[in-house]
């Protein structure tokens, strides 16, 4: 609940602290007192637009703070979900800020740490429901009535159970048609992926084979000039004119005897005679070379047959062989698949058809609950209208579900029916405020006080489903009489059962029912007007609500506000 909302330099404000209590607070003053302005505030702090007009004249920013107790139940989980999403602390309350500058600009905080003005507004929604006489109100909008019919009838575990499965059938649906439309183009496509399989496959691709075969053509070509190099390096080595194998084994000897005279030199004998045996193996491996040159035309050709075949696969299939053979298996496996095609679809109709079944099943289910807490819906209203003065309203729930041949089939009778996650049915509150008119749609006949006191009607009756923690009501009763602002009164209070009610009112009948009473006034001082909020006692209570019967609280007045609050405490 809201226990305290704090304003600095907000339009006609310039520094206010209210703090508020559970049960029902009414609000009372003047007309122009600033009461709407409070309303105004809140609304800034949940994340409501505003610019710099509502900065205080002179003054360099404005800020507001709402400060809200954590709740027990209700919105519990959904606010902490939110407070763990943005990384946020929420141990026993909710803090959130709003402070705007002279210049337009405007900066949010939840507990301390800045988030943006939609997290503002996320976290508003969750903790305050706010009804006025011009505001868009939540209810008015049809997907939320359709929210509000199913929290009064308990129905939000089946309605979670009805959106998994229509998940989980729309996307196997989707599927399905992906399936069938490729069916077609998959054909046509099969007759080539069996002909690059083929052609892949017979060539018998190899990694590193190119690489040999460039080697071995190479040496090919070449063989004569290998020929004659290979010869002329072992004549070198072994020539009859006296090749370098004879002069090292000359130099050897001659070595050797200088090691007979000096010892000294027998490593360079040692050394020089590993040199003779080095070049005479080297000599040997040159002729084996030489007489191993063979020049095959043959096998030239063959080799550049195979070396074209590659590079023909090459420009239709990869930059190299082995990007060539993954092509390959790839065209396999997809060939394998479109193969596999026709029982994969068969497959897929088989499984989209028993989902339907299944969620068919469900969303029936779901629409006859709702049509059932329509009707009990529906009957609530009707006492709670009349005790609000509302005699010749009417009031029906409009369930519809729209035939569509892309839609999901329902049972008993097989017909097809647009759908969303929340199921196959629309729901629209019709309304009739005075005899004669016709059914319409809530959101196109507000107006006014009627329509305040029709919401406030359906917050009465929806009060043990409803979970938001602060419901907040400006001027429900414009337009009310006395007697039915007494019922308005009780309807507020047995609100406040489950709710802390806040309400701005100008009937004492109202008033005189409030377990706490503010009190807005508005002062000039040093030539700047102030607002003030002030809880009355008993004593200013009586006061305050005289003065609201007669505008200048004469005796009379007073005696009849001491009734009033005397038989609002014997109805407790």
């Amino acid at each position: 609940m809201l226990t305290e909302l704090s304003i600095e330099n907000f339009a006609i404000i310039d520094a206010l602290r209210v703090r508020f209590d559970s049960g029902l607070t009414v609000m009372t003053g003047e007309t122009g007192a600033g009461k709407s302005i409070l309303i105004d505030a809140l609304q800034v702090a949940m994340g409501a637009r505003a610019g710099a007009e509502v900065v205080r004249d002179g003054a360099p920013f404005g800020a507001v703070e709402a400060i809200f107790e954590r709740p027990k139940s209700g919105r519990q989980e959904a606010l902490e979900a939110l407070a763990d999403e943005y990384g946020l602390d929420a141990d026993e309350c909710f803090i959130l800020r709003r402070e705007l500058n002279a210049g337009g600009r405007s900066s949010g905080r939840v507990n301390g740490r800045t988030v943006p003005i939609s997290v503002l507004s996320a976290f508003g929604s969750l903790l305050v429901d706010l009804h006025g006489q011009s505001d868009h109100l939540s209810i008015l909008r049809r997907d939320r009535q359709l929210d509000v019919l199913d929290r009064y009838g308990g129905l939000a575990s089946l309605r979670s159970t009805v959106a998994n499965a229509l998940d989980e059938y729309d996307r196997m649906r989707s599927r399905l048609q992906e399936l069938t439309e490729g069916q077609r183009e998959a054909r046509q496509r099969l007759d080539l992926l069996r002909f690059q399989v083929d052609e892949i496959e017979a060539a018998q691709l190899r990694a590193g084979e190119e690489e040999e075969l460039e080697a071995e053509r190479n040496l090919l070509v070449n063989a004569e000039r290998l020929t004659q190099l290979s010869a002329a390096a072992f004549e070198g080595l072994t020539g009859e004119a006296g090749g370098g194998l004879e002069a090292i084994q000359v130099s050897s000897v001659s070595v050797q005897e200088l090691v007979v005279i000096d010892s000294g030199v027998a490593e360079l004998a040692q050394r020089l005679q590993a040199v003779h045996y080095e070049v005479e193996d080297i000599a040997q491996e040159l002729r084996r070379y030489r007489d191993a040159v063979e020049y095959d035309p043959h096998r030239l050709d063959a080799i550049e047959e195979r070396i074209d075949t590659l590079s023909r696969l090459k420009r239709k299939y990869g930059a190299t062989v082995p990007e060539v053979i993954a092509f390959g298996e790839r065209a396999r496996a997809e060939m394998e698949e479109v193969e596999n095609l026709d029982e994969r679809l068969a497959t897929l109709q088989r499984q989209v058809g028993e989902a339907e079944r299944r969620t068919g099943g469900l969303a029936s289910e779901l629409s006859l609950a709702r049509g059932k807490t329509a009707e009990g819906l529906v009957e609530a209203m009707k006492e709670a209208l009349r005790g609000l003065g509302l005699k010749g309203t009417q009031f029906e729930i409009e369930l519809v579900q729209t035939p569509s041949t892309q839609g999901l089939t329902l049972p008993p009778d097989g017909a097809r029916y647009a759908f969303t996650h929340s199921g196959v049915d629309s729901v629209t509150f019709l309304v009739s405020f005075n005899p004669g008119e016709s059914m319409r749609s809530l959101d196109k006949v507000a107006s006014g006080g009627e329509t305040s006191r029709f919401l406030l009607a359906l917050k009465s009756v929806l009060a043990a489903a409803d979970e938001t923690p602060t419901l907040v009501f400006d001027e429900v009763d414009v337009g009310v009489g006395a007697r039915a602002g007494t019922s308005v009164g009780e309807r507020l209070r047995e609100l406040s059962s489950a709710h802390q009610v806040i309400s701005i009112t100008h009937l004492p009948q109202i008033a005189a029912l409030a377990d706490h009473h503010l009190t807005v006034s508005k002062k000039v001082r040093n030539g700047r007007v102030s607002v003030s909020v002030r809880s009355l006692d008993t004593p200013d209570r009586i006061i305050e609500i005289a003065a609201m019967m007669s505008g200048t609280g004469t005796e009379a007045a007073r005696r009849n506000a001491e009734e009033l609050l005397e038989a609002a405490q014997r109805a407790r």
